[in-house]
């Protein structure tokens, strides 16, 4: 039994995670229990919550755009910037707006990652300020950023309805599950929620005090790492040891609402909360040492352990969980359980970089993904995580966007011609027309092909789950059986090609990639996940109105008795344009063969339509732009050129005496000029009437002036 658990950092992670999953189950037929965290207790989401709680009740509450509601909005606006962006100037409002426009944002980002995030807020609230708004609603919404800040310094402390917790990450745990199903990913097989695990996490922290592993200060529970490797047993951060000692990643985690002064009570500035006193402002549960709320590294401990028991298989998440939020689990866990090993294996997934940048929704440098799925389909999405090994860090951008749709495009181009041609030999056995087995040394090369391919995909998911080798044996093939079929042109055997192309969908579908009934490919994509409801006379009625067209005109042309290209014209016509854009593909063969009919993706052929005329117009612009920079070359040569060569160094100083041409001798102390210096003027003359005959030439043929 293989038992996974997932805690991700970003959008990458559950695709990847997914991939991973269905492999082991589907292709090394591991039964895989899969256990789920939903973390709805943390400092983040306190904050979070009071914040748009207070922001909502604050819009509630006023109606107009009042002298009071701009003052408010300044106040938060300079506190914002005075905590996050003291480089800002607050003294004005004009200050800050020439200010602004100086700024050089990705320059400063550079050495600031949170700068593009706080001058977006604070800009946002100053537009707000500045601006002749006067829709309170707009205005509020413009500047909440900086606004929920002070409004939770001032109010934050008071709000205690637990329902102001639980409700933001209920409604963000709805959205998660839809993005889950929209991305084909699995569902897993136990869900846990830290709110209704805070009894078993009492009791968990109970058993390490008891086990002398953690201690209480001041109505918190601390772990004690001295203790825990003092016993011989154990060893604190087993997966990252080399940060142990960064101060800056365990105050991370330990989360934004901890208290780190040198009275709150900690042995040790490496240890880290079990259980966090409760303060105004925050959610509360009853204890042995008073009010409070689970760490945030506790929880994982105890759900899994409740789950899973005191050992699990693999445990995944983000790379930048390893330390100290994994670490800790597995301190926590062993001292609980009195064992060397909780977790045999992490699958730690790499980083999500847009163009380069590691996308954190801290930085609000982040794509959610329903946003992603607007411009990139479920199908591409997870073919970019594929084509990047799960542990490598993944940077999104056009290079790869465009090695995903050239691999889906050689997919499906390879699917519909095996459909197509599988569905012709029925066609013909329908018939009871005879068609040839034929076994050469073609079929014998792609069967051996398809051998070498099977041995390469396995060999690539045994070495660390690697998809993107796999994918790259995969596209191998299609190119191999596409150089079959094109050569063995009609006596090609279907057989083969049908046993390539299933066993290409049956990995495909082992990655998540749905596959169709016929298992051969994969299906169209759609608008929309719902199944049709036209009725047979609506689904067959465009393709009868083109072959009524198409008739209508051979007939017409027949009665006229128009030439034979005419004939041919239309025939093209109907091929490339009105049946393609129904999704039917006709591939014309040599000899008596009759077109390949294939039914290929309509999105897919509108996406090519689409890509050919952005290319198109592309290629006309840059055609415009040559013609005109080329215009005003050709005009500014002229311009040039009107000026005589026999009058250019007259007016110039520094000369006193000049040969016939107008070429100076003499310098303006009426010495002679060094041969090198009449030279580079000579030069400059000669090249002057050049342009200006041009000029002449132009001016006479034209009968036009500059």
């Amino acid at each position: 039994m293989v038992y996974l658990r997932r805690l991700s950092n970003h959008d990458r992670n559950y695709v990847s995670t997914d991939i991973s999953r269905r492999i082991l189950r589907d292709y090394f037929g591991y039964d895989v229990f899969f256990v789920q965290n939903v973390t709805d207790i943390d400092d983040k989401i306190i904050i979070r919550a009071r914040q748009n709680y207070l922001f909502e009740r604050y819009v509630k509450s006023h109606s107009e755009l009042t002298a009071n509601v701009n003052a408010k909005i300044t106040d938060a606006w300079k506190l914002y910037a005075q905590t996050n962006l003291p480089v800002a100037p607050t003294s004005s409002l004009e200050d800050f707006a020439t200010w602004a426009a100086s700024v050089n944002v990705p320059e400063e980002a550079r050495t600031n990652p949170k700068f593009s995030m706080h001058f977006t807020a604070l800009r946002s609230a100053h537009t707000a300020l500045s601006s002749k708004q006067t829709d309170v609603t707009t205005v509020l919404e413009k500047a909440k950023d900086v606004l929920i800040i002070l409004l939770d310094k001032e109010e934050g402390a008071e709000v205690r309805d637990p329902a102001v917790f639980r409700d933001l990450p209920a409604y963000w745990e709805g959205h998660f599950n839809d993005d889950m199903k929209a991305l084909n990913v699995l569902p897993p097989t136990v869900v846990t929620r830290v709110s209704e695990y805070v009894p078993q996490i009492i009791a968990f922290v109970e058993q390490m005090v008891r086990n002398g592993y953690a201690y209480e200060a001041q109505g918190s529970v601390y772990f004690d790492t001295a203790a825990f490797e003092r016993d011989g047993k154990h060893v604190y951060a087993k997966l990252q040891p080399w940060s142990r000692g960064k101060t800056d990643l365990i105050d991370e985690g330990e989360g934004s609402l901890s208290v780190r002064t040198a009275a709150d009570g900690k042995k040790s500035p490496f240890d880290f909360a079990l259980w966090k006193a409760s303060k105004p402002g925050e959610p509360a549960w009853e204890s042995s040492w008073g009010e409070g709320r689970p760490g945030w590294h506790i929880e994982c401990s105890v759900m899994a352990s409740e789950v899973i028991g005191d050992q699990m298989d693999i445990h995944s998440g983000g790379i930048d969980l390893a330390f100290p939020h994994h670490d800790n689990e597995l301190a926590q866990s062993e001292a609980y359980h009195e064992c060397r090993q909780w977790v045999n294996y992490f699958l730690h997934t790499g980083h999500l970089h847009i163009e380069g940048l590691k996308m954190s929704k801290s930085l609000k440098n982040f794509i959610t993904i329903r946003e992603a799925l607007e411009k990139y389909s479920s199908r591409q999405l997870r073919l970019a995580f594929a084509l990047t090994q799960w542990n490598n860090s993944l940077d999104f951008k056009e290079g790869l966007i465009n090695e995903v749709k050239t691999l889906e495009t050689s997919l499906n181009n390879f699917f519909a011609v095996a459909r197509a041609m599988i569905a012709d030999e029925a066609a013909l056995v329908a018939k009871q027309i005879h068609v040839p087995q034929r076994f050469t040394s073609l079929e014998r090369g792609l069967y051996a092909d398809l051998d070498a391919a099977q041995a390469d995909v396995h060999v690539a998911l045994c070495n660390n789950l690697a998809t993107p080798q796999a994918l790259q044996a995969i596209a191998s093939l299609v190119g191999k059986a596409n150089i079959y079929i094109t050569t063995a042109k009609a006596e090609a055997s279907v057989s083969a090609i049908y046993e390539v192309a299933r066993w290409i969908t049956k990995i495909l579908s082992i990655f998540g990639f749905d596959a169709r009934i016929d298992a051969i490919g994969w299906p169209a994509t759609t608008s929309s996940g719902s199944k049709s409801n036209a009725s047979e006379e609506q689904i067959v009625l465009p393709y009868v109105k083109i072959l009524s067209s198409y008739r209508d005109e051979i007939r017409r042309r027949a009665i006229a008795k128009a030439p034979y290209t005419e004939f041919l014209q239309a025939s093209d016509r109907v091929r490339d344009g009105e049946l393609l854009s129904l999704g039917v593909s006709l591939d014309d063969r040599d000899g008596d063969q009759g077109a390949l009919v294939k039914f290929v993706d309509k999105g897919e052929v509108a996406r090519q339509k689409a890509e050919k005329e952005e290319k198109e117009r592309v290629k006309a612009e840059r055609k415009l732009k040559a013609k005109a920079d080329e215009e005003q070359r050709v005009r500014d040569r002229l311009v040039k050129g009107k000026l005589d060569p026999a009058t250019m160094y007259l007016a110039d100083s520094e000369f006193t005496k000049f040969d016939d041409n107008g070429v100076p001798t003499h310098d303006c102390d009426g010495a002679e000029l060094a041969k090198s210096r009449r030279k580079k003027l000579q030069k400059e003359y000669d090249a002057q009437k050049k342009l200006h005959t041009e000029y002449l030439k132009w001016k006479e043929t034209s009968g036009q002036d500059i």
